[in-house]
């Protein structure tokens, strides 16, 4: 099988005050669903928007913070797992040369059994405004294929609507990144935009973990949704017996 993962290529992420906040994707929800589409043996190839290299979000990959975005109680593998996000991301070629969305037709959608967004902060600067990224979706969605998100690769959908100007995702159970979790970054009540909220307003059935940072996915029809950097393991899991089912 064929897996197409979408990614941002904002470096930085104009916050409400007019900082330019560094930014980028979360290596974790990039690594982990990566590596298991790997060993599962397909094929993977990445995009960006202009076909740029992304940048990873320093403070995904430091340890000292990791500790921060997973369950309270959960187990100390923070140094060995900024690390291996590290590797990882240098032996991954396509992050070097990635495709540009841009040059992605419809037959070219047809060729991959499935999409999935990855996710950081980066994805809110480029993510939602890019016409080429909501066309290659609606491609996938009339095509009946896969789709699957984590945390703010959600922003993705955000801007899509059908031939009656509806959100084709109304109604839909889905998950993302919580207006809890953005309360204690160190951007709260700067950011562009609130998936929780914006995705209720959408019409999203949304739901959430009952602590914040704990792993939740849902599935609903073809969208499979994760909420957090912590979910990234269980997605990709989730979504590769998504892509089994066709």
């Amino acid at each position: 099988m064929k897996i197409l993962v979408v990614m941002t290529a904002k470096a930085t992420l104009h916050l409400l005050d007019g900082e330019q906040h560094p930014s980028g994707f979360w290596a974790e929800e990039f690594v982990v669903p990566y590596q298991l589409f790997k060993a599962a043996g397909h094929s993977v190839d990445v995009a960006t928007i202009g076909g740029l290299a992304p940048t990873v979000d320093q403070t995904s990959v430091d340890a000292a913070f990791l500790r921060w975005v997973r369950p309270q109680g959960s187990e100390d593998n923070d140094a060995a797992d900024a690390a291996a996000y590290l590797r990882a991301i240098e032996q991954t070629p396509q992050l070097r040369q990635p495709i540009a969305l841009e040059s992605l037709g419809e037959k070219d959608v047809a060729d991959y059994d499935g999409i999935y967004i990855s996710g950081g902060h980066g994805a809110i600067g480029d993510l939602p405004k890019s016409d080429e990224l909501a066309q290659v979706l609606r491609w996938a969605i009339a095509q009946d294929k896969p789709l699957a998100t984590v945390c703010h690769g959600h922003t993705a959908l955000l801007a899509l609507r059908d031939g009656e100007g509806r959100w084709p995702f109304e109604g839909y159970r889905m998950t993302a990144f919580s207006h809890g979790e953005e309360m204690v970054t160190n951007m709260a009540g700067r950011l562009p935009l609130i998936l929780e909220v914006e995705l209720t307003r959408l019409g999203a059935r949304y739901e959430k973990a009952e602590a914040i940072w704990d792993s939740h996915v849902v599935v609903d029809r073809r969208l499979t949704t994760g909420q957090n950097p912590y979910s990234s393991k269980a997605l990709a899991e989730t979504f590769l017996l998504q892509l089994d089912q066709g």
